[in-house]
This record gives structure tokens, sequence and C-alpha cells, in this order.
């Protein structure tokens, strides 16, 4: 199922774009704290596996990467504060809420996400993660950026630029079994703004309920 992660290198630009660990002023204009919503995928299988990947990609990724393992649904954006001015759009109040609802109208089940394998984008490696609600929320969201929607579970961030061949060539190296993550909640999370690497703090849920 996953053999094409990490060999399709010829479908990709040709180099990854090396990261800073800094504080990116300049992106988030003053803003404390950045939201999204995620379906968090904490668990020890999970954590060994997004450990294991940044022990055989150490030469290539920033040392810190201190996030919880999720898979992201929707970029909500940062939390309005006074005299802030940043580059995206502002998640307000409104707009959390407009989410929240259009999640709880799916009604959604408890789900099980598979997770393995690797692949890459030009910032950051990932592990895949395959599950239909996943993408049927991201849509219900209004999540599509500039590519198709991949869920993923994130390794860390280049610290090299380097030929993306090299990083298919990589990547061949290493395996991990694949890990089953029960979802019986989305979650409201909160980073830093002014860390690109820091941990995530959980701000709201919805529960998914059984038979639904």
């Amino acid at each position: 199922m996953w053999a094409d992660f990490g060999m399709n290198w010829q479908a990709w630009p040709m180099l990854t774009i090396a990261c800073d660990d800094r504080d990116f002023t300049e992106w988030h204009g003053g803003a404390r704290h950045i939201l999204i919503w995620a379906a968090l995928v904490d668990t020890d299988e999970v954590r060994a596996a997004v450990e294991s990947a940044r022990e055989h990609w150490a030469g290539v990724l920033l040392p810190r990467y201190e996030r919880q393992p999720h898979i992201t649904v929707r970029y909500g954006g940062p939390v309005p504060r006074e005299g802030a001015v940043p580059m995206d759009p502002l998640y307000t109040d409104e707009r959390v809420a407009a989410d929240r609802a259009t999640i709880e109208a799916l009604r959604l089940s408890p789900f099980d996400v598979r997770i393995g394998g690797w692949s890459t984008f030009e910032m950051v490696p990932y592990l895949h993660a395959e599950a239909p609600e996943l993408g049927l929320t991201a849509g219900a969201l209004g999540e599509d950026l500039l590519r198709p929607y991949v869920p993923h579970v994130t390794i860390g961030h280049y610290a090299v630029e380097a030929p993306l061949a090299e990083m298919s060539a990589l990547g061949a190296g290493w395996s991990w079994p694949e890990a089953v993550v029960r979802i019986e909640r989305l979650s409201l999370l909160r980073y830093d703004a002014a860390d690109i690497a820091g941990p995530l703090t959980v701000v709201d849920e919805v529960p998914l309920t059984p038979g639904v």
C-alpha cells in the first residue's frame, strides 16, 4: 500500500527548502498564537515512528520539533491581537464558531486512521495518514490551499537545501510498522506564532459520537 511513498521524487520540485528556527515576525506580524483544527494521534506507536524517522533524517532536519503528532484538517490562522498585522487572515471567534459548527454538522462517528510510509513536501518530510473522514472534514472546512489536501504527520523541518532525489534515497533506508489510531474527537489546537517547532495546546474539542 505504501510502496510509492518516498520513491516518486521525479514528480516533486527538485530541491528541499531549508527552514530557520527563528521568529518569523514578518509572517505573524505580532500575533501571539495560531489556531488549527486537527486529529491528535499522539500515541506511543506514532511517537516512536516519528522519533525513529527523525533519527534517520537527523542530518537534514532542524534538530528541534516539539509538536505532538497530529493531522491537520484546517489551518485556522492567527488569533486577533491588538496591533497585530499578520500576513494571514485573522481567525476570529466568529470563524472558529462557524468551523466548529461545520464539524458538528458532519456528525462523524469515531474512525480509524492508518499511519505508515513516508513522503515529503518541499519543507518537511512526513508520515502518510489515511482515513476518508479526514478528507471529508478538510473539504467541508475549505482546506483548499495551493495543493490537494494530503493528510499527514510531520516528521520535522528540513535544515538543508538538497535534491529531493537524495531525500528519496535516504528515505528508502527507513521503514516502520504501520500504526492504526482511533480518532474520537477533533481538536482546536494552538501554537505560539513565534516558535516554528513549538508544542501544541488543546483549546477546544468536538467529540465524535458513536452511532450517529
